[in-house]
């Protein structure tokens, strides 16, 4: 039924129009019933005046309102309109007098020409014509706007989607940047705990580049992956670090969207422990109550130091897709106060049934890689 209302293929074009003029036949045979006409002269009446309303309805469809109305030709529009209003009566006219006139006139014979003048300017049946054409550009009216609307929703959702992936490709070679350069320090002082790092690098570049790519992610896998960052940021700081991690709440299987956490943490080794010298401190909460989430980042600070930093593109880039992927469905709280400086978000979370839907894409996935491995092993 939605392809034969909104499809465009002429096999759904013909079934939606035979649909209207069928019900114009049996609305119409159904109102010419009188005391005069039984159904079946209603038919007939209704069979006799179908091809000058077919010519109407059309003309002021696909003429008028198409070639006029739509492209925003007012002026011509009424001008073209009054002028096949007077065809209309003409029309009307010797439609009322060659085709119908058995079930017009049903006490005698055809009148003629001069004798039916009278009925030059009868108003019934234009404004019956009148009526369907009326309908027939609602029908029209109504597709031609939810085509547009759809169109719209097409090329905004298409735009939101280039947005987040450029975001997405400046997001994940600024982390791999930074994170570089930390190893790149410890391999130069020949640090024993170089190796470990390049692991834990290993498993969140890893995490970056199969997780990442969905939409949305499992909130404990993204927690686990935020814990190997935090691990590998301690293994640069050492005892000079004073970091303390709380990851509580109904976690279970809440969705979440991949590398949100991770800027503002990095941002706190950034611009507070990596600006300051002897003892630093950085304090991560996440907690998790039913649908809503409280995320918070409280790290030492330089006010000197902080008040000239923005929080750089990572920071930046969180703020804008969080303004695209949650709106009116987040808030981030930043605050700045002497030797301290703190960030906070809250995020209502996504629906069980999105998590359901998460789970069968993922199980859905597992089946076709297996398909693909089987197939293989089989060639």
């Amino acid at each position: 039924m939605n392809k034969i209302i909104h499809s465009n293929q002429w096999r759904y074009r013909f079934y939606r129009h035979g649909l209207f003029w069928l019900m114009f036949l049996v609305s119409y045979s159904f109102l010419a019933v009188d005391e005069y006409m039984g159904p079946f002269d209603g038919l007939q009446l209704a069979v006799r005046w179908m091809p000058f309303c077919m010519v109407n309805a059309y003309v002021t469809v696909y003429w008028l309102v198409d070639r006029y109305l739509l492209r925003s030709k007012y002026r011509s529009f009424l001008l073209m309109s009054c002028v096949w209003f007077a065809v209309l009566i003409i029309l009307s006219f010797l439609t009322h007098l060659y085709l119908a006139y058995p079930y017009c006139w049903p006490e005698g014979p055809r009148p003629s020409f001069r004798q039916a003048l009278p009925e030059f300017f009868d108003i019934y049946p234009i404004f019956v014509n009148e009526v369907v054409a009326g309908f027939a550009v609602f029908l029209h009216l109504y597709r031609y706007w939810r085509v547009e609307l759809l169109q719209k929703l097409q090329l905004k959702q298409e735009k939101t989607d280039a947005e987040l992936e450029l975001l997405k490709a400046q997001l994940h070679p600024h982390f791999l940047f930074n994170t570089l350069n930390n190893l790149y320090t410890l391999i130069l002082e020949r640090s024993p705990r170089a190796p470990g790092m390049l692991l834990r690098l290993s498993a969140i570049l890893s995490h970056v580049l199969n997780e990442c790519q969905d939409a949305q992610v499992l909130l404990k896998k993204e927690i686990a992956f935020c814990q190997d960052y935090i691990d590998l940021e301690k293994e640069r700081y050492g005892d000079r670090l004073d970091i303390v991690t709380e990851f509580s709440g109904d976690i279970g299987d809440k969705l979440i969207t991949p590398m949100l956490f991770q800027p503002f943490i990095e941002n706190a080794f950034k611009h507070g422990a990596a600006q300051q010298l002897g003892k630093v401190w950085i304090n991560i909460q996440l907690t998790v109550d039913d649908r809503r989430l409280l995320f918070r980042v409280v790290n030492s600070a330089d006010l000197q130091v902080q008040s000239h930093c923005s929080g750089g593109i990572g920071v930046a880039n969180i703020e804008r897709r969080l303004q695209l992927i949650y709106p009116d469905r987040h808030q981030l709280i930043r605050k700045q106060e002497e030797g301290m400086h703190a960030i906070s978000l809250t995020i209502d979370l996504a629906t069980p049934a999105d998590s359901r839907r998460y789970r069968a894409k993922k199980q859905s996935r597992l089946v076709a890689i297996r398909g693909r491995k089987k197939l293989s092993a089989a060639l």
